[in-house]
């Protein structure tokens, strides 16, 4: 039976050789599944899908269409993603519209030409089958076929809109962006235009800009235009580039570099003088109601569920602001109430019309839509609300308008309803698996034990769900939807239930989602991840560059154990929880949570590009912060900090959480863009923290609360010569890794046990540590492909006894599926799930030289400034480093970079 490659490769840029054999131009079919809820007609909804491919089995893609059973033929846009180390393509993107589907699953067949050379480039010109693209100075045009849109016109306009055979300015509608602060309105300023996407489907255009002409607020927003339709996708976010202060590491709100402000409308104003009909439906299962006096208002004031007023969405008062349950609407000054709105409003004039839909208006409440006979107004943060919005510092909020412009026989089609139920595309989980472009990734159909299905079940079904239990603290509204309640904490809380802690996608919870829908090909994975990967991209991650080197575009942790978040929100430490007894208390993004594997596998599936230079970010915050020049500590020792390789403290590396994730964290990079910065840092690292000489035993490894976390780096280790094989690298930085993960798993046969054998040396024996097992079992398991055969039935069969254990102590626990051992179940679930089906197969056996020496300690930064500063001598040394021109330049930029010399000016804010 083949199996995947147990490989997680990367993209590779140079072209396949001269040499290489044509491949047969039949076009590859790959079963798709559409999955909608509702009908939908064909061609009015696009479709956005990544698929992966074996290695060698596309070159490049010529031609690509949808084929439906109906016999409809849908043409697709490609996009390459990701490479093998061959050149062929690893991971394609495809867009096309839908066809006419009807409630429930559909299955659909992709095909896709292969080429030798390559696609066409499309051509701004007349590039785009059905779509034109062209430039006039600084403005650009897109004809999808029936309505043009024009960008980069005028400062403060997004863009204009008319039919195709209009010309006249009055027959365009026009869509801006008003910030109201303190009174005023402040148009959106744009800096910047250019074209991010074209192709014969989709064209899309990113515009930058500011919000403000004093304290700065950046935003930026991507329009995708699709070709023979008049449908606009607007992606609008906002974001606060300064810094916080944090005192003593605590970060409520209530900054002084928060930006407060009173509401944030995206405006649609329609041809003047025309007599139009206004109608809305607020839920799905509802008629549309028409207005007679020309004006209609919906309003979203909470989520409308049972705890709609939960301690969760506290402003930096301390106070709820949700002041009704639900949502109310007017239309022709009739008001009504409902809980839960998905609304869809529609302005008519009787030969053109614009229809508006907001993705997710109530779950990220408050939300609002008013239109009358000018336009629409779309307030993503309403002015309704009782309360000024808060951007914390480096934060951003990124929301998503449809709209949808009609005219002539098209007008009043479609309602866009499928915005707030779009179709689900996925690859048959036998495709994803063959592929071999996910490491050790098995269709769950094929799954032997039925303990991991009935467990997951319980994940997104029922009341342990992490869909039920968003309502037990009202995990929604704009900052918090797309979060898991971290429940765990609960257990042991020590402020009143139930504990408001989120769980900040501790142990990589999206990743672990994302593997089971391809495992599954269920969308329910997928609609848990789809939110938390934006939240984790806007919210978790630091967006500053005017902190700390150690903070600067970091993630920040889960909030505080077993106590409310309070005024914190996401942000790990608030000064309502320092303790009495005032210990060391506070701190920031760190390296121990630095996740980024599923914003990879989020941006491969989607094509979003903010994933993906989520994932490129916080490669670049592992050498930040790492790079001892960028601190005051520089001017005397520019070496590594020791931040990302922490065991226990800075000053000691060793085979931890914080040098795992920096480590997973630079291949996830170097996959995506292959800079050779990122794998030089991994090599590094590995040498920093492992030795094939290494005795574990003199690093208490067998002290779970404390050293738990190094079969996380050892799981690093393994994906590094997983990825090192793949591109055929079996150099001596490979030799080492494999000698390094040997010597450990070497020990773990003879020494490791189950956690809970000793319960009484833990703090809390909780279900957490049965889960942890599962890892322990497979880093054997993986460990046992580069062992000999005699060492690696040993491996496997101390794995067996650790994964029956694991199952064994997990189903004692009523709390089995809270958060933390759920996310850990996920991810090493599925992994054991392959690598305990699989026939086997042994990794490649180098032939480099293995003399590695002696290990040589690691001393951080700090740590070498003291051992300096003991002698006379090396204090000579610090002083004359502290001289040098360059050391003091350095700290200057540095200064200013952090506004210690002056604020930045406008102009500077937007460079």
């Amino acid at each position: 039976m083949n199996r995947p490659r147990p490989h997680d490769p990367p993209r590779a840029e140079p072209k396949p050789a001269a040499s290489c054999e044509r491949r047969n131009r039949e076009a590859i079919q790959v079963p798709l599944r559409l999955h909608s809820r509702i009908d939908v007609r064909a061609g009015c909804q696009p479709v956005t899908v990544g698929l992966p491919f074996a290695k060698g089995m596309l070159r490049d893609a010529t031609d690509a269409w949808l084929a439906a059973p109906q016999g409809s033929r849908q043409p697709a846009q490609t996009q390459v993603l990701d490479r093998w180390s061959d050149g062929s393509v690893r991971w394609l993107l495809l867009d096309y519209m839908a066809p006419e589907l009807q409630a429930g699953a559909t299955e659909c067949v992709v095909a896709i030409v292969p080429s030798e050379e390559g696609p066409a480039p499309a051509s701004e010109e007349n590039g785009a089958r059905g779509m034109s693209l062209r430039r006039e100075g600084k403005t650009i045009a897109v004809d999808t076929g029936g309505f043009v849109f024009e960008f980069g016109g005028e400062e403060h306009v997004l863009f204009r809109c008319r039919p195709g055979g209009g010309s006249a300015s009055g027959d365009a509608a026009t869509a801006r962006v008003v910030l109201d602060k303190d009174g005023r309105s402040h148009p959106a300023t744009i800096r910047g235009v250019r074209v991010e996407t074209t192709g014969p489907v989709r064209t899309t255009i990113r515009l930058d800009g500011r919000l403000t002409h004093g304290r700065p607020l950046r935003f930026y927003a991507r329009i995708s235009l699709y070709a023979g339709t008049s449908l606009a996708r607007l992606s609008l976010a906002i974001h606060n580039p300064l810094s916080a202060r944090h005192r003593g590491g605590l970060w409520d709100m209530g900054d002084p570099n928060a930006f407060l402000f009173d509401a944030l409308r995206l405006i649609v104003d329609l041809p003047e003088g025309r007599r139009r009909t206004l109608a809305i439906k607020a839920e799905p299962d509802q008629p549309a109601r028409e207005s007679d006096d020309g004006a209609v208002e919906i309003h979203q004031d909470s989520s409308g569920g049972e705890n709609w007023q939960s301690r969760n969405h506290v402003n930096r008062h301390g106070r709820v602001p949700c002041r009704f349950r639900g949502y109310r609407m007017r239309v022709d000054g009739a008001e009504r109430e409902g809980l839960r709105a998905s609304p869809i409003v529609t302005c008519d004039d009787g030969a053109t019309s614009l229809t508006v839909a907001v993705p997710e208006f109530w779950q990220q409440f408050p939300k609002a839509i008013e239109a009358d006979e000018r336009g629409v107004a779309i307030g993503l943060f309403p002015g309704q609300w009782d309360d000024e919005f808060e951007l914390q510092p480096g934060e951003r909020k990124t929301h998503t308008v449809w709209l949808r412009f009609d005219a002539g026989e098209d007008r009043g089609g479609d309602a866009l309803d499928w915005a707030h139920e779009p179709v689900f595309a996925s690859a048959a989980p036998r495709w994803y698996a063959a592929s071999g472009a996910v490491a050790y990734l098995s269709p769950a159909a094929k799954d032997d034990d039925p303990r991991l299905a009935d467990y997951l079940e319980g994940v997104v079904a029922g009341s342990t769900s992490f869909y039920a239990k968003r309502d037990v603290i009202d995990e929604y509204g704009w900052r918090n939807y797309g979060d898991v309640w971290a429940d765990h904490e609960d257990v042991y809380c020590r402020s009143p239930r139930p504990v408001i802690s989120h769980y900040n996608n501790q142990f990589d919870l999206l990743g672990g989602a994302l593997l089971q829908m391809m495992r599954t090909g269920d969308r329910r994975w997928f609609e848990l991840a789809d939110p938390l990967a934006r939240h984790v991209m806007d919210i978790d991650i630091y967006h500053t560059s005017r902190d700390k080197a150690a903070y600067n575009g970091g993630l920040f942790w889960h909030t505080d154990h077993y106590v409310d978040a309070s005024t914190a929100t996401h942000r790990t430490y608030s000064g309502s929880n320092v303790p009495d007894n005032r210990t060391p208390y506070g701190g920031g993004p760190g390296s121990e949570h630095n996740y980024a594997t599923g914003l990879r596998y989020y941006h491969l599936l989607t094509g979003d590009p903010d994933a993906r230079d989520a994932v490129v970010g916080l490669a670049e915050w592992v050498l930040r912060a790492d790079d001892g020049a960028r601190n005051v500590l520089g001017l005397v020792d520019d070496g590594p900090t020791g931040l990302v390789s922490m065991f226990v403290a800075a000053d000691r590396a060793g085979p931890a959480r914080a040098s795992a994730n920096s480590i997973e964290a630079l291949l996830d990079a170097w996959l995506l863009v292959r800079d050779e910065r990122y794998m030089a840092k991994v090599r590094d690292l590995i040498r920093r923290c492992v030795h094939p000489a290494d005795d574990p035993a003199k690093l208490d490894l067998l002290d779970a609360e404390r050293r738990w976390s190094y079969t996380m780096f050892l799981v690093a280790l393994t994906r590094y010569l997983d990825i090192e094989a793949e591109r055929g690298h079996l150099d001596d930085g490979y030799v080492y890794a494999r000698a390094s993960l040997l010597t450990y798993a070497a020990w773990m046969v003879e020494h490791e046990r189950p956690y809970l054998d000793h319960p009484e040396r833990l703090e809390y024996p909780t279900e957490t540590w049965a889960a942890q097992e599962f890892r322990k079992a497979n880093v054997l398991l993986l460990a046992a492909r580069h062992e000999e055969e005699t060492a690696a039935i040993a491996m496997r069969e101390k794995a067996e006894q650790l994964h029956e254990r694991a199952w064994r102590d997990l189903a004692g626990f009523a709390t089995r599926h809270v958060a933390r051992a759920a996310a850990l179940v996920m991810t090493e679930g599925a992994r054991a799930a392959f690598l305990r089906g699989s026939s086997g197969g042994r990794a490649p056996v180098p032939t480099a030289p293995s003399d590695f020496g002696a290990p040589i300690p690691f001393a951080g930064q700090k740590a070498r400034i003291r051992a300096q500063g003991r002698s006379f001598r090396g204090w000579l040394r610090l002083g004359a480093r502290a001289l040098r021109p360059a050391a003091w330049r350095r700290l200057l930029a540095l200064a200013r970079s952090r506004g210690y010399l002056g604020r930045w000016t406008a102009e500077e804010e937007d460079s």
